[in-house]
């Protein structure tokens, strides 16, 4: 089995990253991850928080709400996502956090969001039941999460690399995140599956019953 890197692991990857980011992110625009943030994202309203937020790839699809809040594991990326702030003229409250014990009170966003980024928890059950904890009743959380393909010899070859990639940058890109989200007990209200079963598109409703 695959040793799991610590959250200081985690912050030293990203924070070397974080200079490059725009660079690595050629790739999303490659693969049209941005087109699936904007659908996804763009929907968000009232209060809300983006979870380890990189460098403010999120932003621009949550201008309309009422506010916005986000925070990452890494000073380099909420450097980053800083600057990006600035530049696009948008208030964001932005600060260091983990996803796994956020610094926020119960109930205190309207909706949640998250892009490619579960995967890099290394206790992702954790970090979704702060979600759900900081959500408001009637809130939504809204994932954009890769995994593991549908098709053989591309989910093949994720497994055949996925320690390499996983050193390299903390990430675990062959998850089956419909099981996880199951096993997680999270109320999909909705989840749409592309790229070849790579990206997933999810809407979680948070309610009295989630909460508990």
């Amino acid at each position: 089995m695959m040793r799991l890197l610590t959250t200081g692991d985690v912050r030293v990857l990203y924070d070397g990253m974080a200079g490059n980011w725009r660079l690595l992110g050629m790739v999303d625009a490659l693969l049209m991850v941005n087109r699936l943030r904007k659908k996804h994202f763009s929907s968000a309203t009232g209060d809300v928080l983006d979870v380890a937020c990189g460098t403010g790839e999120n932003f621009e699809h949550v201008e309309q709400c009422r506010s916005v809040t986000a925070f990452d594991l890494s000073p380099e990326m909420v450097n980053q996502a800083q600057r990006r702030a600035r530049q696009m003229r948008m208030e964001v409250r932005l600060m260091v956090g983990d996803a796994q014990e956020m610094p926020f009170a119960d109930h205190s966003f309207d909706t949640v969001i998250s892009a490619l980024s579960s995967c890099t928890f290394p206790d992702h059950r954790a970090a979704f039941t702060e979600m759900v904890r900081v959500t408001k009743p009637g809130g939504r959380i809204l994932l954009l999460e890769h995994g593991r393909s549908s098709a053989g010899w591309i989910a093949r070859r994720q497994d055949r690399n996925i320690e390499r990639v996983y050193r390299r940058s903390a990430c675990r890109n062959n998850r089956d995140v419909p099981l996880e989200l199951k096993q997680a007990g999270l109320n999909v209200v909705a989840l749409q599956i592309s790229h070849l079963g790579m990206m997933n598109r999810v809407t979680i409703g948070v309610d009295q019953e989630t909460l508990r």
